[in-house]
């Protein structure tokens, strides 16, 4: 199949791409200039600078696609909000309106659980027909969900769409992207206390992400939205894995959210009298509040998809991590 991907440059879509290519697809992807594009080139996919806020960009490259998957998205929380909005939002819009003109068979958007805004207070896992809630913790999170809105809107003018979400994303390769980071920082010990320890996270292997969305190509009719979560644990309990697996010494303290908003209230403003930034924001905070529990039942029944759990993902994950490897 002909194959047009966004996003192909960033964590998820570099592992995507490897294995489409390794499939047999012919693999298009959309590059920024700013964007590093050698390991796509050196896989013989062919690359067409552009942006998602230029749609002539996307014209040659989307034109005759079988299939076109969306993958980019902002998800700097420090860089202008305005930038967020225009990728995630007026970038979805974009490439699906592009898409549906030119009669593309098919669009995969992968989206986060992000748009979802949390799942219920009591920790029961959301499916994905649970509503969004609101009003959504981070800006992140409502663009997320105001993007898959702008596409979803051109189901109706006969774009046929599947939806994608995936949970907090980890493993190799990529030291400092996905959910690495946090697990990264975790094993040097740059967490002191516990925010919303009992917070329930849903996580999911990198590889088993990307199975995932080859099994969805081959079989998913169109419109089935899939939530792709992995294992479900609390923040106390992933802490006290990685410890173990890493043989590093873990948080022992814990901190209530009322009294960690008070702090970061408190010494915001002297952070920024010295010219730095909090070791946590207000809008990370809010984050941290919610439960992110999310049921992939739908996934592993209807695609024939079986994900790793922690206990299996988190020991390659964390020898990585602490590998010399780039």
């Amino acid at each position: 199949m002909r194959i047009f991907l966004t996003g192909g440059t960033g964590y998820i879509g570099r592992a995507l791409a490897r294995r489409l290519v390794a499939e047999g697809h012919e693999v298009r992807a959309l590059v920024r200039a700013s964007s590093r594009s050698e390991p796509l080139r050196e896989l013989g996919i062919a690359t067409f600078p552009g942006d998602l806020a230029d749609r002539a960009s996307m014209r040659e490259g989307m034109s005759g696609a079988d299939w076109v998957i969306h993958a980019a998205a902002d998800l700097d929380p420090l860089g202008p909000p305005e930038r967020m909005r225009a990728a995630n939002v007026a970038g979805s819009e974009n490439v699906a309106s592009l898409a549906c003109k030119l009669g593309v068979g098919r669009f995969l958007s992968i989206s986060s659980v992000a748009a979802f805004g949390g799942s219920p207070d009591d920790g029961a896992p959301a499916s994905e027909d649970a509503p969004a809630r609101q009003p959504f913790p981070t800006l992140y999170s409502a663009t997320k969900h105001a993007g898959q809105e702008a596409i979803r809107a051109w189901v109706r003018r006969g774009l046929r769409v599947n939806t994608v979400f995936p949970s907090l994303v980890y493993g190799p390769p990529g030291k400092k992207e996905g959910a690495n980071a946090f697990l990264r920082q975790m094993l040097r010990g740059r967490y002191p206390v516990l925010v919303g320890a009992e917070r329930k996270t849903s996580w999911i292997y990198l590889d088993d992400l990307i199975d995932g969305l080859l099994a969805l190509l081959r079989r998913a009719p169109p419109g089935r939205d899939f939530l792709m979560a992995g294992d479900v644990t609390t923040l106390r309990a992933l802490v006290a894995r990685v410890s173990a697996a890493g043989g590093v010494r873990g948080p022992r303290r814990s901190l209530p959210l009322g009294v960690a908003r008070t702090a970061v209230a408190l010494a915001t403003p002297l952070y920024r009298l010295r010219g730095r930034r909090p070791p946590i924001s207000a809008e990370q905070l809010r984050n941290l509040d919610r439960h992110w529990a999310f049921d992939d039942s739908r996934a592993r029944a209807e695609l024939d998809w079986h994900p790793r759990d922690l206990d299996a993902g988190l020991p390659p994950t964390i020898a990585y991590l602490r590998s010399e490897a780039v």
